[in-house]
């Protein structure tokens, strides 16, 4: 079973579910011949054509500590974060708003410590605030993250809800193997912080949800120089 996969933590479940499923084969990137799910955020699967076969991470991101500019700090240019905020600022009918971008989720709080912006687009792991908004509902998408299927979707869902699960029995145990595993060098506190905080579960969304998806990416997701 090979899936490919972003680095984010919607491959979190598939890099622990890899401990017990020694048949699953991952492999981080954008490259997807010959794979038999690719596990993206929704809008980079939307952005390549593929529409989710499900969902599997929602509330991932926040609009901290409410929405106000002029500067918004957002996670880098042509992001599922600068695509998601873009819309919600039209829908919320607010001009003269500056985005100002990062590289990490690190730099954007710092940025709004220090009021060089005066809200921001933060993974909920970097938050603890139950009034915060999900940039994701705020706009009307099914999620953050999700999972296109070639083929029989069933062994796929087993193997990611058995990530989930053993996620859930052990997050310490599990953030430092995920931290072993993936090509990007991060935190145990911010990956044990995104299992606890982040809603993982499998789903399938309404094609009337993925309708909406794409239609905001058709709209939002042209990356520019602007």
């Amino acid at each position: 079973m090979k899936i490919i996969t972003a680095p984010g933590p919607v491959s979190y479940p598939l890099i622990i579910a890899g401990r017990e499923f020694k048949y699953l084969e991952l492999q981080f990137g954008k490259e997807s011949r010959g794979a038999d799910a690719i596990a993206d955020s929704l809008v980079s699967l939307a952005r390549r054509r593929l529409r989710p076969t499900v969902v599997a991470v929602r509330r991932l991101m926040v609009i901290y500590p409410e929405f106000r500019g002029p500067n918004v700090g957002v996670w880098r240019r042509g992001s599922a974060a600068d695509v998601l905020i873009r819309a919600f600022i039209d829908k919320a009918g607010v001009g003269d708003i500056n985005l100002v971008y990062a590289d990490d989720w690190y730099s954007l709080l710092n940025m709004l410590n220090l009021g060089q912006v005066q809200s921001a687009v933060l993974n909920v792991a970097l938050v603890n605030d139950g009034n915060a908004v999900f940039l994701e509902d705020a706009v009307g998408v099914p999620g953050a993250c999700g999972i296109y299927i070639n083929g029989e979707p069933e062994p796929i869902i087993n193997v990611y809800e058995a990530g989930i699960e053993l996620a859930r029995e052990d997050p310490e145990g599990s953030a430092e193997y995920v931290i072993k595993n993936l090509p990007v060098k991060l935190p145990k506190e911010f990956v044990v912080n995104v299992l606890r905080s982040v809603k993982y579960g499998v789903s399938e969304p309404s094609d009337r949800d993925v309708d909406r998806l794409i239609s905001i990416v058709n709209t939002y997701g042209v990356i520019t120089n602007e």
